[in-house]
């Protein structure tokens, strides 16, 4: 099936951040300029064809062509239709109103704002009920934001090449997994949790942009095979991501569950993720109890 292939539309408001963009992994991007070159960029990174699109927002197929040829000029609510039907991030649709011409319609925000003060409390909440089993706050780009005590002891145990702190973190979450210098010497199925580590960035990604800015990231560090790079349709990605772990003489087995908000109003609140640990055999589940007293 080609990028112009018939493909069903995403659902909404889903609880599991699942999304496809090979047509970004295997096209150079650059970062479009007018309303017509975004629109057709999220029609191709969503697999879609013109007629599948006209479909889904019941126009004719000639109206969505002359969208992106620019013979046509959206108005705010074709805008916000199209983003809608594509399920576009909240952040990416103030980017196709601006291209537009029209202002922005979600509110970004930062964590340290009012606004955000009630969000930021249930998802602390949820992190230290998670204890003591590891859980971090990853955005986007996948910086780190926050993480709980449990996470915090497993990041001492690479702090010297990646300190942690909550005002001035740098942290990565795509550096701690890859490098050298992070976590990749302690995960002992190193292999199976790098592809599939891979693959899930190319259904987690918000948009074509974060999937190029995060490959280009992961590519710097060294031993990676070139046959993971692509989407690969045919991987079959575990429910559970298992992880490996061995610290000292002790072996530590971990699934990762990743979650993010079902309904959110603001592009900050959809873009936050929370990834938990949860211990996979009772070994580790004792180990980390005995730990946390």
């Amino acid at each position: 099936m080609t990028s112009e292939g018939r493909q069903s539309i995403p659902s909404k408001g889903m609880v599991w951040c699942v999304q496809f963009c090979y047509w970004a992994a295997m096209t150079d991007f650059a970062p479009p300029s007018s309303f017509g070159e975004v629109l057709r960029s999220w029609r191709r990174a969503r697999r879609l064809s013109q007629a599948d699109l006209a479909h889904a927002i019941e126009t004719p197929p000639r109206h969505v062509s002359f969208l992106e040829t620019g013979r046509s000029k959206p108005s705010r609510d074709m805008v916000t239709r199209l983003a809608a039907a594509m399920d576009v991030p909240l952040r990416d649709r103030n980017l196709m109103l601006r291209t537009a011409g029209f202002a922005d319609l979600y509110q970004a925000g930062e964590l340290s704002s009012g606004e955000m003060q009630m969000l930021k409390d249930a998802v602390s909440r949820m992190m230290r009920a998670h204890d003591p089993f590891p859980s971090f706050v990853i955005d986007r780009y996948w910086h780190v934001r926050d993480a709980n005590a449990s996470a915090r002891q497993m990041l001492s145990l690479i702090a010297a090449s990646f300190p942690f702190d909550d005002i001035h973190s740098s942290l990565n979450m795509l550096d701690i997994t890859f490098s050298p210098e992070g976590f990749r010497p302690f995960i002992t199925n190193w292999d199976d949790y790098a592809r599939q580590s891979l693959q899930r960035i190319h259904r987690e990604a918000l948009s074509p942009v974060d999937l190029r800015a995060a490959l280009d990231r992961v590519a710097r560090y060294p031993d990676l095979p070139g046959d993971w790079w692509a989407l690969d349709v045919q991987y079959t990605l575990s429910p559970v991501f298992p992880i490996q772990m061995l610290n000292g003489e002790r072996e530590m087995n971990f699934f990762s569950v990743l979650a993010v908000i079902g309904s959110p109003t603001g592009s900050l609140a959809q873009e936050l993720r929370v990834e938990t640990l949860f211990p996979a055999d009772d070994a580790t589940e004792q180990a980390l109890l005995a730990t946390a007293r």
